[in-house]
C-alpha cells in the first residue's frame, strides 16, 4: 500500500494531483486551476480530473462563478463600449484601404489602357468584370 502526502508533493510537478482536494480557494487558486486546465481541456485525462476537482469543490467553484458574473456586469458598458468603437475603428480603417486600393485599381485601368490594351483584357488583368473596367473608363 502506498500513502501520498499531496502537500509533500512538489507543486509544478503534481499540480493535478495537489489540486484533487475538497479545500481549494475562489479566487486566485481556483482561476489558476480553470487557466491550466483551459490549456488542455481536449484532452479526455484532464477533463475526467478536473470533472472531479469541481464535484469536490462545488461550492467554491460558485463563488468563483459569481464573481466572474459580477465582474461581466460591472464592466459590461466599457466593454461594450470599446467594442462599439472598435468596429468604428474598422469601418473608418477599412473605407479608407478601400480608397486607396481603389484608386490604385483605377490607375493601372486608365494606365493599361492608355497603352492601348483592350478592356476585357484589362478586366481579365485587374481580376474584374468587363462592366466595371467600363464604368471607370467613362
Amino acid at each position: 500500500m502506498q500513502l501520498l502526502v499531496t502537500p509533500q508533493l512538489d507543486s509544478q510537478e503534481n499540480y493535478w494531483l495537489q489540486s484533487l482536494r475538497t479545500n481549494l480557494k475562489a479566487g486566485e487558486e481556483i482561476r489558476g486551476l480553470m487557466e491550466k486546465y483551459e490549456r488542455n481541456r481536449k484532452k479526455k485525462d484532464y477533463e475526467a480530473v478536473m470533472n472531479l476537482i469541481t464535484r469536490a469543490n462545488w461550492e467554491q467553484m460558485e463563488v468563483e462563478k459569481k464573481m466572474c458574473d459580477a465582474l461581466k456586469e460591472l464592466f459590461a458598458e466599457e466593454l461594450k463600449e470599446a467594442d462599439q468603437q472598435g468596429a468604428k475603428r474598422g469601418r473608418t480603417e477599412g473605407i479608407e484601404r478601400g480608397r486607396t486600393e481603389g484608386l490604385k485599381l483605377a490607375k493601372s485601368i486608365f494606365r493599361l489602357s492608355a497603352q492601348g490594351m483592350p478592356a476585357e483584357k484589362i478586366a481579365e488583368t485587374c481580376g474584374l468584370s468587363l462592366e466595371q473596367v467600363q464604368e471607370v473608363l467613362e
